[in-house]
């Protein structure tokens, strides 16, 4: 019935992403020792359900996701071996590794909960999902015919007394154009942007970092005949592109710009004059390309009152090939309304330019309702004598997944305290657990 008890047991278990069975084997032992229902999945999913035992009518879920990100500084078998830990300064911490309590802690704090049989809860159904830190499989694959509840309070947050009550849909989009190459005799240049900060395309996309496809986007329109040869930047849609290159051909007079520099201390901008070569594209595909950069939007186009990113644009990838020019894009929306017309202009754009939109790729967001988080606001205040933040993320989280799935229902995130997550510096005050832990039980309580 300790959370910490439950927390130590679990990270005994190895639990990296895509190998999850040895946890979901220990969460169904939990269940068969403590005489509740259980369902489990070829994936490995878990779901748990005990009774009321005060004659509610009210099903409440509770949600927390079984694999960890797995970093060390050191090699380390994470697919064999648990997590070596040690507390310190009223923290659980790793020796050299990730921790897990992203999201070890919220397994723990359920189980606990599902383990005391002094509290008087609703029914509870208890889901634990594979695979959130990579494909978020677990939450997309999940037998939904089996949850009957239509309240939801996900143990995935990062903060306590922080509520999560909305997160950003997700849309990827990747853009393509054939090219043709044909003979060119003008100079051939190398340009090269790299030093920017990059990031998160959700949790940074507001901090202004600067994008380095953007900029070379930037620089190719001042050159009047620019013809360009190749292009790539970025690694991920999801991530803002740090570094970029281009090798292109002109006449003109070709300098380094010096703009960027105050706005971005970082930066590293080259242009070097490099071996000529003998094709290029041709001056109005070059053209296309760098419009289509240019016209773009990048960063923030909404926010909340709160200045919370609303809805957002990332330009994430490019890159030719000799036969194609692929671009990749990411749109982040809390407003399905917002997110939609921008994949609207995004296509009109695409469309007047000439190149092709070959795929999207939706990631649904979630809005949660207020009965749900003024209880959990209610009972925080009461308990802790403290203000609550109500907080709209802008990334994707299996919320998004389970509301596109179970249509009314209704959603919230909570955490307790846990800090630098997915690194090896990585963990959770204990203090904080067992308040998160109270906390939940006087929520439950109330239904």
């Amino acid at each position: 019935m300790d959370p910490c008890y439950y927390f130590e047991q679990i990270l005994k278990i190895p639990r990296m992403s895509g190998h999850e069975k040895k946890i979901a084997d220990y969460l169904c032992d939990f269940a068969l020792k403590h005489n509740l229902e259980c369902h489990t999945d070829e994936i490995h999913n878990v779901i748990i359900k005990r009774k009321s035992n005060n004659n509610s009518a009210h099903t409440i879920i509770l949600q927390a996701h079984t694999d960890m990100v797995c970093v060390s500084e050191a090699a380390y078998d994470f697919e064999n071996k648990g997590i070596c830990y040690y507390i310190q300064d009223g923290c659980y911490k790793a020796y050299g590794t990730s921790l897990g309590a992203d999201d070890g802690i919220g397994c723990a704090i359920i189980l606990a909960i599902l383990a005391n049989p002094n509290i008087k809860i609703p029914n509870i159904e208890a889901l634990f999902t594979v695979s959130e830190e990579t494909t978020m499989n677990g939450a997309k694959k999940l037998d939904y015919s089996k949850i009957k509840g239509n309240k939801l309070i996900s143990l995935d947050g990062t903060s306590e007394g922080v509520i999560d009550v909305s997160c950003a849909g997700f849309t990827n989009l990747c853009v393509s154009q054939p090219i043709t190459y044909f003979p060119c005799h003008k100079k051939t240049y190398l340009l090269k942007i790299s030093g920017l900060l990059g990031g998160h395309s959700g949790t940074d996309i507001d901090k202004k970092r600067g994008n380095a496809i953007k900029i070379i986007g930037e620089i190719l329109k001042d050159i009047t005949d620019v013809q360009i040869i190749s292009i790539k930047g970025g690694t991920r849609d999801n991530v803002i592109p740090s570094e970029g290159e281009c090798l292109f051909m002109t006449d003109s007079i070709v300098k380094r710009p010096k703009k960027y520099y105050d706005e971005y201390p970082s930066i590293n901008i080259t242009i070097e004059k490099v071996k000529p070569l003998k094709e290029a594209m041709r001056l109005e595909d070059s053209k296309i390309l760098i419009n289509f950069i240019n016209q773009l939007p990048q960063g923030v186009l909404s926010y909340y009152n709160d200045k919370t990113p609303k809805t957002s644009l990332n330009l994430g990838v490019i890159k030719t090939t000799y036969k194609l020019i692929t671009i990749d894009i990411s749109i982040r929306s809390s407003n399905k309304e917002e997110e939609k017309e921008c994949v609207k202009k995004i296509f009109k754009l695409a469309n007047h330019l000439d190149i092709k939109l070959v795929d999207s790729k939706p990631f649904f967001s979630f809005q949660g309702k207020k009965d749900l988080h003024n209880k959990l606001i209610d009972t925080y205040e009461q308990l802790y004598n403290k203000k609550v933040k109500l907080q709209h993320v802008h990334a994707g989280l299996e919320g998004g997944i389970f509301k596109q799935n179970l249509k009314d229902l209704d959603i919230c995130v909570i955490a307790p305290n846990l800090y630098d997550i997915h690194t090896i510096k990585e963990r959770v005050q204990i203090e904080s657990i067992n308040r998160v832990y109270n906390w939940l039980i006087r929520v439950l309580e109330k239904y």
